[in-house]
This record gives structure tokens, sequence and C-alpha cells, in this order.
């Protein structure tokens, strides 16, 4: 039998929320669902089956099973097409009709600032109440927990590598269904939907796989993230080569920061990795993902790894341009320590032709004044000459 997916409009409004519907089918395709077919949420994550219509006299609805004994097609409604099409309200199978796709796995993402709506949204799903207590008031730290009908994981992302705040996603994994909660759009959820539905699906059509495909998708996003700032940490080593003068602290300790944010979240996204890996949950087991969880954990292991060496290198570069600034200040009071140094028998001459004596050599003398400013300036020349040779102007 043929399957496909289904998906409701995206971002539907349901009061505060916006809620996009995805329905993975058992071969991991999804396709469009005309309006009216979908079949309504249980708890448990079950697509229950849309029951047949009973006829108005109170007769016994007729049994697309049963056939008459000649083999005569039992009679279509009313409101079935002469040419076979689609009636608006399917309710019954009818002999040599396929069975409509069931989906395999029901994907809900919810973005809502409104914790009201979205409590009257999880009411029927029966969470524990911790578990709705943290999906209604999240915090801001990572966490994994395991309830009797499924898993809660609630950790960080980001729209971009240097943003100064982290954004947190709660996944709900119940049998049959995934709900993905947040207060802002994350960009992270939007290129999975495209991956899914350009064909780069999960290897198989459930819950676990694919929230193992939605971390996996974290962890490229952290690989770009560390790409960006590896780039702009290689881009100010090249400048304080090149132009040590035009790279002052200030410059750095906003990357540094950002390096920090950066490192923070993959230590949490690896927490969240590690708790997962040995979750023991009866409702959803991860025994047959356990393989690429743990691919998952490696390759995040040796982005915080590198993470921390890009760390270093960065402190590396904080420490040579502060010893940038520290030898052009070691230059600046050398200049001022010359220039002190030579004015100094300057002022002396000077005070000592300022001393208001009767008798002083040189005061009728003609030339007195410009032998005076001469000597003052050949004592100075002298002193520049032998502070220029020693290299304190270097």
């Amino acid at each position: 039998m043929a399957t496909a997916y289904t998906t409701s409009p995206d971002a539907a409004p349901m009061g505060s929320l916006r809620v996009r519907t995805l329905h993975l089918a058992p071969d991991c395709t999804i396709a469009a669902v005309p309006p009216g077919t979908e079949a309504p949420a249980t708890p448990n994550g079950a697509c229950p089956r849309t029951p047949d219509p009973a006829p108005a006299n109170g007769a016994t609805p007729a049994n697309p099973a049963a056939m008459p004994s000649s083999g005569a097609e039992v009679s279509r409604p009313a409101d079935m097409t002469a040419n076979g099409a689609e009636p608006a309200k399917p309710g019954v199978i009818w002999p040599g009709e396929a069975e409509p796709a069931r989906p395999a796995v029901i994907w809900h993402d919810i973005t809502t600032p409104s914790r009201g709506d979205l409590g009257r949204f999880l009411a029927p799903y029966d969470l524990p109440d911790d578990v709705t207590e943290a999906c209604l008031d999240p915090r801001r730290y990572p966490e994994v927990s395991v309830f009797p009908s499924g898993i809660m994981v609630h950790l960080p992302t980001r729209h971009d590598w240097d943003a100064q705040h982290g954004r947190y996603l709660t996944v709900l994994c119940l049998p049959g269904r995934m709900i993905t909660l947040h207060d802002e759009d994350i960009p992270l959820l939007d290129k999975l939907v495209q991956m899914i539905r350009s064909g780069n699906a999960p290897l198989q059509a459930s819950v676990q796989a694919l929230l193992i495909f939605l971390l996996d998708a974290c962890i490229d996003a952290n690989v770009h993230f560390y790409m960006e700032a590896r780039s702009r940490v290689e881009q100010l080593a090249e400048m304080l080569d090149d132009t040590p003068d035009a790279v002052t602290p200030d410059d750095i300790l906003p990357l540094k920061r950002a390096i920090t944010r950066l490192s923070i979240q993959f230590e949490d996204q690896f927490y969240c990795l590690a708790t997962l890996q040995t979750l023991q949950a009866t409702a959803l087991p991860l025994t047959s993902q356990r393989e690429g969880l743990r691919d998952i954990m490696d390759n995040q292991n040796h982005l915080a790894r590198s993470q921390a060496r890009l760390e270093m290198r960065l402190r590396d570069l904080y420490q040579f341009c502060l010893l940038v600034l520290q030898r052009r200040t070691d230059h600046r009071i050398r200049v001022l320590t010359v220039l002190t140094a030579v004015c100094m028998p300057l002022t002396v001459i000077a005070g000592v032709y300022g001393m208001n004596f009767r008798h002083m050599p040189e005061l009728d003398w003609d030339y007195g004044y410009y032998v005076a400013l001469g000597g003052m300036l050949a004592v100075a020349g002298g002193m520049m000459w032998f502070f220029h040779k020693r290299g304190w102007f270097r």
C-alpha cells in the first residue's frame, strides 16, 4: 500500500499558539492531506480511525467488508461523486478503495508566549505535574526527564553563533507523537522541516528516530557556529600580525564573551546527550538508537574540545594584544623620560640666569644672551644624540 505523510497548514493559529503539524508515514515520507481528513489526536499519540456514520433512519451502518452473495458492490452514499472523487467528509472505506495511510509519527511544533493556551493544549495528554510545570515555566538550564508515557528533553539552542541569549527548546516524546515547544521562532526547526520535505528524513519512522534526527541537526548547527567563531578568531589573529596598533582589548572582549557563551551551550547539550545515553525509558526505549546517539555524543565531544582550543587561542591573542599595548605604553614612557632628561640641564641653566643678583658674569656682554642660548641648544642636542645612539627612541 502506498503511504504518504500528512501536514496541517504551517503555523496554524490556535489562540495565541502557532502550531505546525507534520505527519510522518511508515516509509518516512510526508505529503499534504485534504482538510477534514486528519484524524483527531489522542493523549497516547494514536490516531483513531474515523467512525462509520450512522444512517439517519437508525439502521445498522453498512459494513464495507460485507458483500452481497451475488458479488454486487454496495451502493455509495449520495455525496460520492460519479467519477469516484473523494467526498467532503469520508466515513467508510468502500470495496475497491485503498485504506488511507495512517501516520507513524506526528510532530507538533508549537510557538507561543502564552502559558494558558499551552496548558489547554497539553491537558489531553495527561502529563505528570512536574513535566507540565516544566513545559509551562521552562527553566534556563538543561533537563532530561522520564515519565510513564514518554521523555522530556529541555536543551538550549541559538539562532546565531554570537547571540547574547540562547533559546531553550522543550521536546516532548510520547508514543507516536513528538511535541516541540518554544517561545520564539527557532530557525533550526525550520531547517529540519525542509530537510524532511526534501527527502533527508530519519531512517526509521519512530519518535526515537525523529528525536535523534533533531539532535543530529543541533550538532550540525553547532559545527556551523564553531566554524564561524573560528573564522572570526583567525581574522583577528591576522589583523594583530599585520597591524597590531589597530586592535585593542575592547575589540577582543566581545568575541571572547560570545565564544564563552557558545561553549556553555555545547556543555549543556552534551549533558542532555549523556543523560539520554544512559536513559531507561519503558514507554520509548532508546535501545535501537544507542549507536546513533553515541555518534552524536562523539561529535559533540570533539566539538567541545575544538571549542576549548579556540578559547585558548583567543586567550593567547588577548595576552598578545595586552603585550602590544604594554610595549606601546613603555615606548611612550621612554620618550617622555628622554625629554625630561634633556630638559633638566636646560632648566638648571635657565634657573641660574633667572637669579636676581647685582653682579653676574656676561650681563654686560653684548653676545651673552646668544651664547647662553647656544650652550643650551648644544647640551640638548648632545643628549638627544646620546639617547638615540642608545636606542631609546626605538
